[in-house]
């Protein structure tokens, strides 16, 4: 707030007779006084990678405009208490001073420039914290991980700097070790993996040792095995969320992994059979082990062929595809 020296004299500009402040009386006063700094310009740099800006020292996204406005709200200076409004590139500050009010109306430059960002100069560079692999996943569920990780990476302001294709799954390379982390304990509960967490030192910095860490996750072998739930025969043909049992009947089974536990496991060994005649709903097949002929369900995602998969259970044949 002011400090002004205030006295009954004469003013030093007009010569009006009155309280003065600083020599001068109200009205000369409320002309010549600057209550109010306002800046000329500010610089927006622009990410030339992703959307991210920076206003002063702080990289931002979200609300360019908003973030603008109140970035040139706080490098405002008054010597009075005011109320400040920002339309498009102007400014206008209204205060009151001895009852009078004050206005000020200044247009603001914006200046933009253009450079990476830290988080998108590390990307670019190659650089993460963390390896997040992914084995035995099937099809079905990879999407679904995918998802995941992306979320998980985006909720930590981080970045997924490279992810490759590998033998038996995927290895992604995560800029950010919290990140990879929830993001490896989430695909755990989903799909129930086995998780395995390994440090590896990588160099030094400001004194104190840096480590990567490495996420393993490795997808339970679900499919192609045969289970027997409420007396049924079923074979596991797709596991993501839910894994899908396929019956013997026909019928398709959706369970949740936990379900598993009031299932039978049963060791069944898949041998092939000749595909003599397709029906409708059946095939005519050869054992290839005696030459026996059967009549078997045509599986559903059956596709057609001279070969067939079979298995025997309880002294009866069932095809499997």
């Amino acid at each position: 707030m002011l400090s002004l020296l205030c006295s009954k004299m004469f003013c030093v500009e007009c010569g009006k007779k009155g309280k003065t402040y600083s020599g001068l009386c109200l009205d000369c006063y409320l002309k010549k006084k600057k209550f109010f700094v306002i800046p000329s310009e500010i610089v927006v740099t622009f990410c030339r990678n992703c959307d991210a800006y920076r206003i002063g020292n702080e990289w931002k996204k979200g609300m360019l405009w908003k973030d603008i406005e109140e970035y040139i709200k706080n490098q405002i200076k008054a010597d009075i208490e005011y109320e400040c409004k920002v339309e498009d590139n102007k400014v206008i500050c209204r205060g009151e001073f001895e009852g009078r009010e004050v206005m000020e109306e200044k247009e603001i430059k914006i200046k933009e420039k253009q450079k990476l960002c830290p988080q998108c100069s590390l990307m670019k560079g190659g650089y993460f914290e963390a390896v997040l692999q992914i084995r035995g996943a099937e099809k079905e569920s990879l999407a679904e991980i995918d998802e995941i990780v992306k979320r998980r990476v985006k909720e930590k302001q981080s970045f997924i700097s490279k992810k490759e294709k590998v033998r038996g799954g995927i290895d992604y390379y995560i800029g950010n070790k919290k990140a990879a982390e929830k993001a490896a304990k989430e695909i755990k509960e989903v799909t129930g993996g086995e998780l395995t967490i390994s440090s590896s030192l990588v160099g030094m910095k400001d004194g104190k040792r840096v480590y990567r860490n490495t996420y393993s996750i490795r997808m339970p072998e679900y499919a192609g095995k045969f289970v027997k739930i409420d007396g049924k025969l079923y074979r596991i043909v797709s596991s993501g969320k839910k894994l899908e049992l396929e019956g013997v009947d026909g019928k398709t089974l959706h369970v949740y992994k936990d379900e598993l536990k009031r299932a039978v496991w049963l060791e069944l060994e898949e041998r092939e059979a000749t595909v003599l005649h397709e029906d409708k709903d059946t095939l005519h097949i050869m054992d290839s082990r005696d030459f026996k002929t059967y009549v078997v369900r045509k599986p559903k995602k059956w596709k057609g062929g001279k070969k067939i998969n079979i298995v025997e259970h309880e002294g009866k044949i069932y095809a499997v595809e």
